[in-house]
């Protein structure tokens, strides 16, 4: 497609980059979704431990892998197994066996796929006779037997291995943005930048093209259209006011970014408006904090801290030093007035009474930002488990396009450089040899122009890139092996934006600002801030993120960059939804990239997700959130956030009032110790753990009191299984997880569910 017809409509007006960049892809069709509702996720009783089989009368029980390795989709494991002889007489003996195998991850689903699963080796200390017997028993049935593993049980293992003190962490800014604070209904409109003017075609009327707002220029007055409203100022920076008769050219320009589905023009929805919401735009990376009123204080209990109750931010007033605290994007800020200055607290110097905060609070996922917590801990170790695929390499096309000839920059620190004036990530590693990502997947080509293919490796020195470039996000990427037909490939939470910092905790954002291009069109780039991004931890799904929306919240705008906007329709709503469990390789097409998956949220065929995460994602509110009809403004609060209605269904066993912020009064307690609470020794030897928490070895016929050595090596294993257990179990105890709304839906503008984003570092602008 040539740049001229691709850009010379507005649909990319509002998204952060200008330049579209179709990738070849296929949507989702009537046939993928048929597949993903016939494709079924093994029940909770298929994925427990042990796993039994029987061959000619051998009875085989085996036990839950022990991680030693999971680097990407290589994925290395121990476990203790029980072989029994035929005859009801005989006693089992015990060993140990070694496997390697590529993990396919569906976090959705909470499922690990294992394929070319290979038995290394094994050892019977008590009978080395039928060592290779047995072996060649095990390899004969583990394949299937060990297929498929609960998410919940590896990730608890992986969580307590030598292998997760290898987590990468980043040296990420965190310079404060700008914090606004309102009382009163307001709206937060973001310019990337000094404001960019374009003419609309046909049209005296110019507008901000660095802006996924519709704010308009006409006869030296500034227009923003918001909450089914016009507002008018002479300064972008404001005041803005009211306007009740705005000008048929302006509605003429409205109607000509909706016909074209450049703009979020945030409808208010049925629920009635009662107040008119003040207005903040700023050119520079900012956040807005609200309160409903004056700041209510009400004590945290156990705690120096109190609540800011009224307010949808992660707002605390610690009285030992009379400050005010709020978490954004993973950070802290303190002031000793909620009208700042604010300045970044460091992790360490933190109040140690956060991590006091109790788990059933309604603030508690602010724990996920408190160093040292369990749920910080969590939260790194989700954060480095990927999200897999298997492409078709003969399938998956890109078409990359321009603002003019391509156009390339220097990648600081690096020998690389990147083309400016594309949402696609195009990197160039000589003359000879470019490397682009689109959803996830890694193509090459010997121009910039292409033709591109499919890469099945990606050099090294591109994992270098520095959290100072804007494509430092596809560095979280990679390709783990190919064939001829095929190439296995992944990406974890920081290709959506996550990092974790040196202090051990996950941030939204490296707290860079990054230009934006501004030519023709408007290339935006990652930002850290304006977006409300929060954290959670719950007992059912485990660590997520997205982006923030509430009864106060009115940072209305949405990410424009990377796998958030696909090609040149509009942006999915991803502030929804927990993004560590949404998909992006369901952008291909089942016919391109087979991602495991049974159920669970599919953004890309109309279909929701029914759970307690479900809506707007408010991690840090005490209030609750309707969930019949369910509209996203607040008739009062100024939360313009609106939306069509959506009915959302709660989840079994999770019934307390905006459960999506809060863990079960009462968590499903882990499995009590049974004789298959076996462990496989380093050693090869077999241990269990007592009630009494005292260690004992197998000897063959009988169990001793087990050397000092492996009880320290084995302990943690102990711990990490009964974490492991509880989380599955909860997870199960909601019904499974996901289910299916029986109706897509459609958001005015976006072009209803299945027109959807994510992609380059993109988004949008005009002529």
């Amino acid at each position: 497609m040539k740049i001229s017809d691709r850009f010379n409509s507005f649909r990319l007006i509002a998204l952060a980059a200008a330049v579209a960049c179709s990738a070849g892809l296929r949507a989702q069709s009537a046939a993928a979704s048929a597949r993903s509702d016939q494709e079924v996720t093994p029940a909770g009783d298929e994925l427990t431990w042990p796993r039994e089989f029987q061959d000619n009368g051998t009875k085989v029980d085996i036990y839950q892998p022990q991680i030693e390795k999971w680097e990407g989709a290589d994925f290395e494991t121990r476990s203790a197994v029980a072989i029994t002889p035929p005859g009801s007489s005989n006693a089992p003996v015990y060993g140990v066996f070694w496997m390697k195998a590529r993990a396919d991850v569906d976090k959705a689903a909470r499922i690990v796929t294992l394929n070319d699963i290979e038995v290394t080796r094994a050892k019977f200390p008590s009978v080395p006779a039928l060592q290779n017997e047995y072996l060649a028993l095990i390899r004969k049935h583990v394949p299937t037997v060990s297929k498929t593993v609960a998410l919940d049980h590896v990730e608890a293992s992986y969580a307590v291995s030598e292998a997760v003190k290898k987590s990468r962490t980043v040296a990420v800014k965190n310079d404060p943005p700008r914090i606004l604070y309102s009382a009163v209904p307001s709206l937060l409109v973001l310019i990337d930048g000094p404001p960019a003017l374009r003419p609309m075609p046909g049209s005296a009327v110019e507008r901000v093209i660095n802006s996924r707002a519709l704010i308009l220029k006409d006869g030296g007055v500034f227009y923003l259209y918001a909450s089914d409203q016009w507002y008018q100022a002479l300064d972008v920076g404001g005041p803005w006011t009211w306007t009740a008769s705005p000008a048929a050219s302006l509605d003429a320009a409205k109607q000509a970014a909706v016909a074209n589905q450049s703009v979020d023009l945030m409808p208010l929805g049925t629920n009635a408006v009662t107040t008119t919401p003040a207005i903040f735009v700023s050119t520079v990376p900012a956040e807005l904090i609200q309160t409903e009123g004056p700041p209510n204080l009400v004590p945290i209990e156990g705690t120096d801290l109190m609540q800011i109750e009224n307010s949808d931010n992660a707002l605390f007033f610690y009285n030992s030093n009379q400050r005010f605290y709020v978490l954004i994007s993973g950070r802290w800020f303190d002031a000793s007035s909620l009208e700042g200055p604010w300045k970044f607290v460091p992790y360490k110097q933190l109040p140690k009474d956060f991590a006091k905060i109790p788990p059933t609070h309604p603030k508690a996922n602010a724990l996920v930002s408190v160093p040292g917590t369990s749920q910080a801990n969590e939260a790194v170790i989700a954060n480095s488990i990927p999200q897999t695929a298997t492409v078709q390499r003969h399938e998956a096309t890109l078409d990359v396009t321009y603002d003019g000839a391509p156009m390339f920059k220097p990648i600081t620190g690096t020998p690389l450089q990147y083309a400016v004036n594309t949402p696609t990530p195009v990197i160039e590693l000589n003359i000879e040899s470019y490397y682009a990502v689109e959803n996830g997947v890694w193509f090459e080509a010997a121009l910039p122009n292409g033709p591109w293919a499919v890469a099945t490796s990606v050099p090294a020195v591109i994992y270098s890139i520095p959290a100072s470039s804007p494509l430092h996000y596809v560095t979280y990427v990679r390709v783990y092996g190919s064939t001829p037909d095929v190439v296995y490939v992944g990406y974890t939470p920081g290709y959506l934006g996550t990092e974790v910092c040196p202090d051990h905790v996950v941030v939204y954002g490296t707290g860079w600002y990054y230009p934006p291009y501004i030519g023709s069109y408007w290339l935006g780039s990652p930002c850290t801030y304006g977006f409300g991004a929060g954290f959670a931890d719950n007992w059912g799904i485990g660590f997520g993120f997205g982006f923030g929306a509430g009864e106060l919240l009115g940072t209305w705008c949405h990410p424009w960059w990377g796998p958030y906007h696909w090609g040149w329709r509009h942006h999915f709503d991803y502030d929804r939804v927990s993004l560590n469990h949404v998909n992006i390789y369901h952008h291909w097409g089942p016919d391109v990239a087979h991602a495991e998956h049974g159920y669970g949220f599919n953004a890309w065929n109309a279909r929701e997700w029914s759970h307690n995460w479900s809506g707007h994602f408010s991690p840090y509110s005490s209030r609750a959130f309707d969930r019949n009809g369910i509209e996203h403004y607040g008739a009062y609060h100024g939360n313009f956030h609106a939306r069509v209605p959506e009915s959302l269904a709660a989840p079994r066993g999770f019934e307390q009032p905006n459960s999506h912020t809060h863990v079960p009064q009462a968590p499903v307690a882990p499995r009590p110790f049974t004789p298959h609470n076996l462990y496989g020794g380093r050693d090869g030897s077999v241990y269990r753990q007592n009630p009494s928490g005292s260690w004992e070895r197998n000897t063959g016929p009988s169990w001793h009191p087990a050397p000092a050595a492996p009880r320290a090596e084995l302990q943690p294993h102990a711990f990490g299984r009964a974490m492991g257990e509880q989380r599955f179990n909860n997870f199960h105890s909601f019904g499974g997880g996901f289910s299916h709304s029986p109706s897509g839906f459609a958001h005015p503008g976006s072009g209803g569910g299945s027109q959807v984003g994510g992609g380059g570092h993109a988004g949008g602008g005009h002529r």
